[in-house]
């Protein structure tokens, strides 16, 4: 009998019943996504740091290496399970070309390399340990991923020509953020090459208790090992493997909760406009002597049946989504260990959303206890109560139609209705809003001052220390002398001190010297030193050293104890996020290494500088901001972009819907003062008018309340999400395209949507209503 009145049921109110199963399948698809996503995103970097056998502790080195002093250490230090120094030999990106593809203009360091024999191993494309022939050349995978080379490419380097045998997954420098990337060739090959690169050191720890990284950290630069490069620790690669994908889950989740949360409401709407339309059904039921419990039953049924259904077809549609969403993960990382059990966990999730809908939908039903038989079949609808005289006096804002004013007494006389829509408007604007200024911060040129970059800069010179540094850097001050496009520049030595905490000085900061006000970066708390006794820290160090704006900082310098005031707070990912600024000058410590910050009069002339500043200062190293933010955020833009774009669609379907849900709960309430208003005089589009300023009015407190918390919370939670993914006190911003286009776009839908439901207001009977 029940499937019989359900059956029925759905054939009579086919919007309804659509409705519904929609946001159950939307909720169910977004919490299998997030699900499957986050565990097979965290197996997928396990596996792939096991079979590497990742280093925990890496300190890249330019410059002279003592191997014996190394070895001693090592011998000498119990936490060290494994050691090993491989050779980087950087290769000048205009000596490469794969295919069409030169490297002149790459940001990054492209390193040939041999296999290493006792960790950090590179992987095939299986997760094998790959060991090539002379002759192959075997690529990072995001040269796959960007399009730089394909299997069987041409390959020239330094003239020495390969051809591209197969790709190859890294530990350390796999993602697309990472600022080197390894090229594996044989031994033969590299020998040849050996004259055409400059040489660096790749020194790396796997630890027996990881747990003491800080502790090793603090003995490696004590025993002032080789240090003249950045550093990286397991944590750091992690993040940098988890950042693409990562930022888009984060979002995801957070967008499933809502929509969750959004399913309810919708359900709680389509319930309470059928329970109007089958006022007068129920009390005939209840009269006839059905118990409460059996009524329930039926309409019970009926959310169930659309609820399993709806999370059914969510998890089959979720399987062939997060199968073109794993895609990213599994090129760069391969297989999850832990893929099947994503699988059993989705449904778990959406088993739990559809039992806490069915659990909802029989609370809900709870309102039958309430129905009374002989009100129900006197009156067509519920006989709710409303508010008293409203205090304001609308009939005094003559500016306002009357369709318009009747409209918005209707949402004062009857707040408690309108609540639920106004929560729905706000959490639909947050769903938009929200993402869309996640993707507007890290796709703007000025996010790159979270990276450690200024927007003062237009392009950086950058200079590793060797025995010929003195020489190249003199040689690029005298041409940025000369050049007539150049407007500024500012010279950044980069060099390590021990710091002084707690009575011990077993901590070594890298500290960039030199004047930070010609090219200041963005800063969190406080401004860049100025005097000789401060310096600012990024936020990595000051959580480190657990330091605020104000607070006294010592270093070691020539022996000597010296007092720091910390002056500021900024954000920095360069040398795993681990730097430091002051102005002091230092004649005795050596350099780590020299960047040259370079503003030119025309930021247009910015890539044909480049390639003059390539050719005629082959031996440096050239950036700029806009590149750097390409070639190291190029994935995770284009992620942020495709969630930011799906939220927007979600957020306008939702609004569609939930629009046209509450104006049929409306018509299906309101066919007495219907009948009376028509009986007045007004007419089909009187009628129209007045339904559709009371949508709009919601719509406008709603998006003003949304964009608020979008701008407050929003931004927070944002934040918040960037953090979990390695992106330390970034300041998300908007602009006025999000805050004035998300809500016209809202509007627009939630007019049509409200046009397309009161169209039926007009086919109210006006004698049978008022009969009643």
């Amino acid at each position: 009998m029940y499937w019989r009145i359900v059956k029925n049921d759905v054939v009579q109110s086919k919007l309804i019943t659509v409705t519904t199963t929609l946001f159950v399948i939307v909720a169910s698809v977004l919490v299998a996504l997030a699900t499957i996503m986050s565990v097979n995103l965290t197996s997928s970097i396990d596996t792939l740091m096991e079979k590497t056998e990742a280093p925990h502790y890496m300190q890249m080195h330019a410059g002279e290496l003592d191997r014996e002093r190394l070895a001693r250490f090592a011998e000498g230090n119990d936490n060290v399970a494994a050691y090993e120094v491989t050779n980087f030999l950087n290769i000048d990106g205009s000596k490469m070309q794969i295919g069409e593809h030169n490297f002149v203009n790459s940001v990054e360091d492209n390193g040939v390399v041999t296999q290493n024999q006792k960790l950090d191993y590179l992987l095939d494309m299986d997760n094998k340990i790959i060991q090539p022939k002379p002759g192959e050349f075997y690529a990072p995978v995001d040269y796959q991923k960007q399009g730089f080379a394909k299997l069987g490419d041409k390959v020239t380097i330094a003239g020495k020509e390969f051809k591209v045998t197969g790709f190859l997954r890294d530990g350390t420098m796999n993602s697309q953020m990472a600022g080197s990337k390894r090229i594996l060739i044989h031994q033969e090959d590299y020998d040849q090459l050996f004259v055409d690169g400059s040489l660096e050191y790749i020194i790396q720890f796997r630890l027996k208790d990881p747990s003491k990284l800080n502790e090793f950290e603090a003995a490696y630069k004590t025993a002032g090992l080789e240090m003249n490069g950045p550093s990286g620790t397991e944590r750091l690669f992690r993040l940098g493997n988890a950042m693409s994908d990562g930022m888009m889950i984060a979002v995801l989740l957070v967008i499933s909760l809502l929509v969750v949360l959004m399913a309810f409401m919708c359900i709680r709407f389509t319930l309470l406009a059928k329970i109007e339309e089958d006022y007068k059904e129920i009390g005939v039921m209840k009269a006839i002597g059905l118990q409460v419990t059996d009524i329930k039953k039926i309409y019970l049924a009926k959310y169930a049946a659309l609820s399993v259904i709806g999370g059914l077809i969510g998890y089959l549609v979720s399987v062939p989504l997060s199968a073109m969403l794993l895609r990213n993960i599994k090129l760069y990382m391969g297989e999850s260990k832990n893929e099947q059990l994503s699988w059993l966990l989705a449904v778990a999730g959406v088993i739990l959303v559809v039992i806490l809908m069915i659990v909802y939908v029989y609370c809900l039903l709870n309102r039958f206890r309430k129905i009374s038989a002989v009100e129900a079949i006197r009156f067509s609808g519920s006989n709710d109560k409303v508010s008293g005289k409203s205090r304001w006096n609308l009939r005094k804002l003559t500016a306002l139609s009357a369709n318009v004013r009747l409209g918005m007494i209707d949402i004062l006389r009857r707040k408690k209705i309108y609540a639920t829509m106004l929560l729905v408007f706000i959490l639909s604007s947050f769903i938009m809003i929200v993402p869309a200024i996640i993707y507007n911060t890290v796709s703007d040129v000025s996010f790159v001052e979270n990276l450690g970059f200024s927007k003062e800069m237009d392009m950086m010179v950058s200079l590793y220390e060797s025995e010929d540094n003195e020489k190249d850097e003199q040689t690029i001050e005298e041409y940025l002398e000369k050049d007539p496009d150049v407007v500024d520049y500012s010279k950044i030595i980069t060099k390590n001190f021990f710091v002084k905490e707690k009575g011990s000085s077993n901590n070594v900061l890298a500290v960039e010297l030199g004047n930070h006000q010609k090219f200041p970066v963005a800063y969190t708390n406080g401004q860049a030193p100025k005097k000789s006794d401060e310096i600012a820290l990024s936020t990595v160090n000051a959580e480190t050293y657990k330091k605020q704006v104000g607070d006294q900082l010592v270093l070691i310098q020539e022996d000597q104890e010296i007092t720091f005031t910390v002056s500021g707070i900024y954000a920095n990912l360069f040398n795993g996020g681990k730097t430091a600024k002051a102005t002091f000058e230092d004649q005795h410590s050596e350099r780590m290494w020299t960047n040259i910050y370079v503003k030119l009069k025309d930021s247009e002339q910015l890539s044909q500088k480049m390639k003059q500043y390539q050719k005629a200062l082959p031996f440096a190293k050239l950036d700029n901001a806009r590149m750097h933010r390409d070639q190291t955020y190029g994935a995770t833009i284009k992620s942020l972009s495709f969630v930011a774009i799906g939220s927007i669609v979600v957020a306008l379907a939702i609004t569609a819907l939930i629009t046209a849900l509450f104006m049929k709960l409306l018509l299906a309430k309101d066919k007495k003062e219907i009948a009376t208003i028509k009986a007045l005089g007004f007419t089909n589009k009187d009628l129209g008018k007045q339904y559709l300023a009371r949508s709009v009015a919601m719509l406008l407190v709603g998006l003003s309340f949304g964009t608020v918390l979008s701008m407050t919370l929003g931004k927070t939670l944002a934040a918040a999400m960037a953090a979990m993914v390695g992106m330390v006190n970034v300041q998300m911003s908007g602009t006025p395209l999000i805050y004035i286009g998300c809500p016209i776009l809202m509007l627009v839908v939630t007019i049509l949507a409200t046009k397309a439901v009161t169209s039926q207001a007009g086919q109210v009977n006006i004698a049978e209503n008022l009969k009643e």
